[in-house]
This record gives structure tokens, sequence and C-alpha cells, in this order.
């Protein structure tokens, strides 16, 4: 079945980060009047600027009738203070570990940690582990430099959920994740980089680390 137009127009903003209609318009290259026009309407008067968005994008349209690839739960970014000034409950002072290579551990708090950051209370529960993003492969949903915050308790696959994998011979990486028929499917946000594949044969539960929960962007290092 088709999507709505109001749902197309929200696939694109999760898919781009936009927040705005008239971001999806001039992503589109339509007017503002004629996107709002076909909000209301629910048809679609410019679909030679769908197909074309759709080619930039490496996009099949079946994404107009089906669930998009990217996932409709959007990790939340959140900013933090560089310090904690007084007993303030609301925020709370942990660890950072990097992403490590091949060799290193599966369980990231093995390693020494690399920085501290101060979080919203609320986005630190039982079993998180926050990790420094290294790379530009998940831009520009988790930023280069980036915290992103792991729900290590959380590891039943949903697709299109961001998962934190320790992937033998290559290390640990952070991917949007799909569950196909031949295995998962690990995709960069950044479309530059190659997706790839685990076969179900060859998975092992332990590989996955925990589900991404939010970024933590600390504006004062």
């Amino acid at each position: 079945m088709r999507k709505s137009v109001l749902e197309i127009i929200n696939t694109i903003k999760v898919l781009k980060g936009f927040t705005k209609d008239y971001e999806v318009a001039d992503s589109l290259g339509v007017g503002r009047g004629a996107l709002s026009n076909a909000k209301k309407r629910d048809s679609i008067s410019f679909l030679d600027k769908l197909v074309m968005f759709c080619d930039r994008e490496n996009l099949s349209l079946d994404f107009i009738r089906r669930n998009p690839f990217v996932s409709t739960e959007s990790v939340e970014t959140v900013i933090a203070p560089g310090t904690i000034e007084r007993d303030d409950e609301k925020f709370i002072m942990v660890d950072v570990y990097r992403m490590s290579g091949a060799d290193g551990p599966g369980d990231l708090s093995a390693e020494d940690p690399v920085d501290t950051v101060v979080v919203p209370r609320e986005v630190y529960k039982e079993g998180s582990l926050v990790i420094r993003m290294n790379g530009d492969s998940m831009e520009k949903l988790l930023m280069d430099g980036s915290n992103a915050v792991i729900d290590t308790l959380t590891k039943d696959i949903v697709s299109g959920s961001i998962y934190a994998f320790k992937i033998p011979h290559e290390g640990n990486i952070v991917r949007e994740c799909y569950s196909e028929p031949r295995g998962l499917s690990l995709r960069p946000y950044n479309k530059n980089y190659p997706s790839s594949q685990v076969e179900w044969e060859d998975f092992d539960p332990d590989m996955i680390i925990g589900k991404v929960s939010c970024s933590v962007i600390n504006v004062f290092r």
C-alpha cells in the first residue's frame, strides 16, 4: 500500500536529518507551496522530482509504498554541559571508551576510558556504555567525535535501528541493521561507504554489543 504524502515527507526528514517541511521541499527542488498542497491533497504532482531524489540517494521508489530503509526511531541527540558545577541529579559524569580495532576486546569497558562526559541522567541507564565515534561512516546521524550511548542490555535486532557490533577481523563498528533472508545487513549512514552483510550461518549473538540509544555532543570541549 502506498504511503501518504505526509509519511513520505517524514521519511525524507529522517533520511536527511531535516526537521522542517521546507527543507524537504528545497531538497526535492520543488516549491514550498507545492509541497504544502501535495501534503493537503495527499497527492504528488512532482513525481519526476521524487525520482531524481531517489536516484541521488540511491533509493528504490519502493520507499514510497514500503517502510523506509532508514530507522523510524531516530537516534536522539543531546547536548551536555562540560562540567558538573554542583550536585545536580539531572546530570551525571560517565566514562567514555574508544571503538577498538580488530584486536580489541568485545567488552569495550574492559579497556581504559579515554575521556569523561557529562550526560543527562535519563539517557544513562543500567547497562549503558558511552563510546567515542571515530570516523564519518555514520554521519550525519552520528558525527565523528561525538559520544554514542549504547544500551548493552538491548540486543534484540529491530530492523532500521542502530547497533554497535563486534565483527571478527574488523573490530567494533556502529551500523544501521536490517534482518534479511540471508543474514544481517549492516548499513553505514554515510552513503559513501558500502554496506556489509553477516550471513546467518556466520552470525553469533555475541557480536551485538548493544543498541545505540542516543548521541551526546559536548559543545564545551
